[in-house]
């Protein structure tokens, strides 16, 4: 409280984790903490939803799609738990148009991995869990639509394999 008795900062909760938004801290996001706000500046880049993406990591078991490791990197604009991986083949703009999204990655398997991989010719792509990968994406399976109440909550990229408390009721 300031001396003349009002609040200097307004007190708002993050709308993911509703956790106290700290106005001071860098890396948040309007209505969102600092640890939320890249994953849904991340998804939106990608022209996704957070429910999406919380969709997509339950399909995946909250683990990179490929190698299954539970990745947690610093990116430019703070803690980015996931590459979010698109086919650029699929977009007709820049940046990406939701649609083409494949699946959620470890920074390994999305910048070292696929696209390595996808330069390679075909008939030397001999990576069982890439190509399935490749021909499966978990983001573009009917299961990966956003349909429990567990999608709906929460940053699930923010916490990684912990969230198995999440509802898998339906919606």
């Amino acid at each position: 409280m300031g001396s003349s008795g009002y609040q200097l900062w307004p007190e708002a909760w993050c709308e993911a984790c509703d956790d106290l938004i700290d106005f001071e801290e860098s890396g948040r996001a309007k209505g969102h903490c600092a640890e939320c706000g890249p994953a849904y500046r991340q998804a939106r880049r990608y022209g996704i939803t957070i429910q999406k993406v919380n969709a997509i990591l339950r399909v995946q078991d909250d683990s990179c799609a490929i190698c299954g490791e539970y990745p947690g990197d610093g990116g430019t604009e703070g803690i980015s738990y996931w590459q979010i991986d698109h086919d650029h083949a699929r977009c007709d703009r820049s940046g990406s148009c939701g649609r083409c999204v494949r699946g959620l990655l470890c920074k390994t398997c999305n910048i070292r991995g696929v696209a390595w991989y996808e330069r390679l010719p075909d008939d030397r792509r001999d990576w069982p869990s890439m190509n399935a990968y490749l021909a499966d994406p978990p983001a573009q399976r009917p299961e990966a639509k956003v349909s429990t109440w567990g999608d709906l909550s929460g940053v699930r990229a923010r916490a990684g394999s912990f969230c198995s408390w999440r509802s898998t009721w339906p919606l």
